[in-house]
């Protein structure tokens, strides 16, 4: 089996987030959870919606949604896409509430959660070119 080489563990760098559509992403999360033998972990990251310098950001999304005047793109609040020198990405940014609903409704048990800033001191060029995000470890039971 695939995570018998990483001991169990199966390694995700934002792409659940990248999945558009929350029941798609959860269709992601149980057949990471089927291939998982028991006992293994799933470590994934996500963008934080409830970082603090983004509360009157994301109060102003859910004005718009609210109001019906979000990006037609965007299938549900949270979703955004960034846009670079490569185009647009897509990303979805839940917050805490929404991850633990999903982990619980795809049969992971939640181990422990922590913002890359709580982990790690980082260089202002690190921290300049990249925003925070959580660090998630779940457990297959």
């Amino acid at each position: 089996m695939w995570d018998d080489a990483f001991d169990g563990v199966l390694f995700m760098f934002n792409g659940l987030m990248q999945i558009p559509g929350r029941e798609h992403r959860r269709t992601a999360m149980r057949e990471l959870h089927r291939v998982c033998r028991p006992g293994g972990h799933f470590i994934f990251t996500t963008h934080d919606r409830e970082d603090p310098k983004d509360i009157k950001e994301w109060a102003k999304e859910a004005e718009r949604w609210a109001r019906g005047e979000q990006n037609p793109r965007l299938l549900e609040f949270g979703d955004r896409y960034f846009t670079d020198d490569n185009g647009n990405t897509f990303m979805h940014l839940p917050d805490r509430k929404e991850v633990f609903e999903d982990l619980a409704a795809t049969g992971w048990l939640h181990v422990h959660d922590r913002t890359r800033n709580e982990l790690a001191s980082e260089t202002p060029a690190v921290r300049n070119f990249s925003d925070n995000c959580r660090f998630w470890v779940a457990k297959k039971l």
